[in-house]
């Protein structure tokens, strides 16, 4: 009798932990496709868009060609058949006919062997424009400083940040020019270490603060916490944890330590936000549907979802009032993971896959 009793409770969890996942990964999901005006893909970016910004004058930095150790064999296999490397491209949203260019990086010092952007972050100081960007290297995860040179179209490379601190970076948010938050997103460098994290739940992941001389965890530990963005006053800053389907909000204290003061639960795999420069309203590039994420990512050749949302804020930029989908296509465009949006001009980005250009007219 005990028997039975033991097998019908092991059933009872097996069908409750299959449910979770079904529900978890958007089985039971149907997405319906709209724009929020006229778009089309960008020629040039074939291999990814993850991350992008965009200065006051409408300049746009995009990291392409994303790739780290802890991506599959599959991943890994595609990446060299396809020659992909890491690139920084530039888009001008006052003249979106030029398209993108890509950016030569400059420096005796820099290493161009194993360069893999990620994350990335612009800082505009006193007529200069600094990138903040994050690195996956073949041995270590990296923050890496440039200056842009306009002129030229260069990148001067300027500065390397690392520490014992650092395990996998995923974004940066620069503060000042020497200063940064960045995404401390996982810990395992391996794949299979990374899948057992993220599948067990581990809270693993922390948000670093860099001072100016050394790296402080400044965050409780948290679940992958993946793009990070901060407020236009500098009061907040937003973080997406992708695998916990949620944006956390976090109140920036004067030792610069963040203190979370709301989580705002999503019903999608959210990447990187990016704050709207006119209303302080956080937009997100999003996955609305994780079994074709993870399919995508395993393997760039299977298609994905994309999907932008607005989320509205309040006076404050803590609590939500509303919610809209700006965006939602998985027939040209497969895995967003970025935006931004300059007047009614928006850039739409992906991990591994091609990025799009809409004329924005429902906002």
């Amino acid at each position: 009798m005990i028997w039975k009793t033991l097998f019908g409770i092991l059933m009872a969890l097996s069908f409750t932990f299959i449910f979770k996942m079904v529900m978890f990964l958007d089985y039971h999901k149907t997405q319906w496709n709209h724009r929020p005006g006229k778009c089309h893909i960008v020629e040039r970016i074939e291999h990814g868009s993850e991350d992008m910004q965009t200065t006051q004058s409408g300049l746009t930095f995009i990291t392409s060609g994303v790739n780290a150790v802890f991506f599959g064999s599959v991943y890994q296999e595609y990446y060299k058949k396809n020659n992909v490397r890491g690139r920084i491209m530039l888009f001008n949203m006052q003249k979106p006919e030029d398209g993108v260019k890509e950016l030569r990086i400059v420096g005796n010092d820099f290493n161009h062997q194993d360069f893999v952007p990620h994350g990335i972050s612009v800082f505009e100081d006193k007529g200069k424009v600094l990138l903040f960007v994050v690195v996956h290297r073949a041995e270590e995860d990296t923050v890496e400083k440039f200056e842009f040179l306009e002129k030229t179209l260069e990148l001067k490379y300027l500065k390397t940040y690392t520490g014992a601190l650092v395990h996998i970076l995923n974004d940066v948010v620069a503060t000042g020019p020497d200063t940064f938050y960045t995404t401390d997103y996982a810990y395992y460098r391996n794949s299979l270490g990374h899948l057992l994290e993220g599948m067990l739940g581990f809270h693993f992941g922390h948000i670093l603060y860099y001072d100016g001389k050394e790296f402080e965890i400044v965050s409780d530990a948290t679940y992958f916490p993946n793009g990070i963005a901060g407020s236009n006053d500098g009061k907040l800053v937003y973080v997406a944890s992708s695998l916990g389907k949620m944006l956390m909000v976090y109140k920036r204290e004067e030792n610069n330590r963040l203190t979370k003061v709301n989580n705002i639960e999503l019903d999608t795999f959210p990447d990187n936000p990016m704050v709207n420069p006119t209303t302080g309203d956080v937009l997100l590039g999003c996955q609305p549907i994780g079994y074709k994420g993870l399919q995508h990512l395993f393997n760039p050749v299977n298609p994905g979802a994309s999907q932008v949302l607005v989320l509205y804020m309040d006076e404050s930029g803590v609590n939500m009032t509303g919610v809209t989908e700006l965006f939602s296509d998985d027939l040209e465009l497969y895995v967003s993971s970025s935006v931004a949006l300059y007047k009614n001009r928006m850039l739409i980005g992906t991990v591994c896959h091609k990025m799009m250009y809409c004329e924005v007219n429902t906002l």
